[in-house]
């Protein structure tokens, strides 16, 4: 993103001016970190309303590669989440710091653009996968694990379409997924049996109001 000097002066003087008032404490600001904040809305606004993330990034700078993290460290957030409340919670306020970071790489060209659409991939990726597996556990202790005719458990399938199934997901991209399961059957160890195409159909659901 490019824009004239003037502009630029008035966003970064702008910037400064609502971190002396919501954000003191994050002050003195780089010549770097003005001109960030002044390129992403998005970022200025969520530094602005949790200053604490970025005192974070300072201590732990945005770094080429660190896609390979993620799943590492959003598990360690959800170790004692117990209510999905929480779990969309913790998958909101992840998401918004990884993209965060991820523009931070991009607007100051501190990594090429595959390598960019590669994090962002990721990180949907992660947040698809650890949202799923948090609410198959629940779900089927709540309502009993589906089984196959055999007994043997049936997970939940997930394939990415569009830009995420090719790992090209860009900041604009929007998130197209299939849901599948292996076999028919219904749910054990419940309260009551449950037709295992029912059962996906209800966590897919639960699946699409994450934030991913």
């Amino acid at each position: 993103m490019k824009l004239r000097p003037s502009i630029l002066v008035q966003q970064t003087q702008r910037v400064v001016y609502d971190f002396q008032r919501y954000a003191p404490e994050l002050l003195p600001l780089s010549s770097q970190e003005k001109i960030f904040f002044a390129l992403s809305d998005f970022a200025y606004l969520q530094i602005k309303n949790h200053p604490v993330w970025w005192t974070v990034i300072r201590q732990k700078p945005p770094q080429i590669g660190k896609w390979q993290h993620y799943h590492q460290w959003l598990i360690e957030k959800l170790a004692n989440i117990t209510a999905e409340e929480g779990l969309q919670r913790i998958l909101r306020q992840f998401r918004h710091q990884m993209l965060i970071r991820i523009a931070w790489l991009q607007i100051l060209h501190k990594d090429s653009m595959p390598q960019i659409l590669q994090h962002l991939s990721v990180l949907a990726e992660t947040l698809i996968i650890a949202a799923r597996d948090w609410l198959y556990v629940q779900y089927c202790h709540n309502g009993g694990t589906p089984c196959d005719n055999l007994g043997r458990p049936q997970p939940l399938l997930i394939l990415a379409m569009g830009k995420l199934g090719s790992g090209e997901l860009n900041f604009s991209s929007d998130v197209d997924l299939i849901f599948a399961f292996p076999e028919n059957g219904v749910t054990q160890g419940g309260r009551r049996q449950m037709d295992n195409g029912q059962f996906f159909t209800r966590l897919g659901a639960l699946l699409n109001k994450s934030n991913f």
